[in-house]
């Protein structure tokens, strides 16, 4: 194999990792926020039942208990997908400057 056709094959595979790895990360952000909602459902419906048991000062706090666990699971997420969208970018970006240079550079002998 070639140099040209082993950089185009290298380009190719980079693209493809590229791509996939993008579609898996956004189908763990999507998914994260789908057990968010579950969770929020699973929460909403035993504070429901729960309720009429509970002391005003219990439900407001049962309340804003779920509003910052919400909140911080929500964050995660995103944090979560976020790091691994940068770290994908990075090393996407590194392989192809890796492959520009292994391209342009003359192998000793040659």
């Amino acid at each position: 194999m070639d140099k040209q056709a082993l950089s185009s094959t290298a380009r190719q595979w980079i693209a493809g990792f590229d791509s996939n790895a993008h579609r898996a990360i956004d189908a763990w952000r999507d998914g994260g926020e789908r057990l968010g909602g579950l969770a929020r459902e699973r929460w909403d419906s035993a504070f429901a039942q729960a309720r009429p048991k509970l002391s005003a000062e219990t439900r407001r706090n049962a309340s804003h208990a779920r509003d910052v666990f919400a909140g911080l699971y929500a964050k995660g997420v995103v944090l979560s997908a976020s790091g691994a969208q940068a770290a994908v970018e990075t090393l996407v970006e590194a392989a192809r400057a890796a492959v520009d240079r292994a391209g342009a550079s003359p192998r000793p002998g040659h």
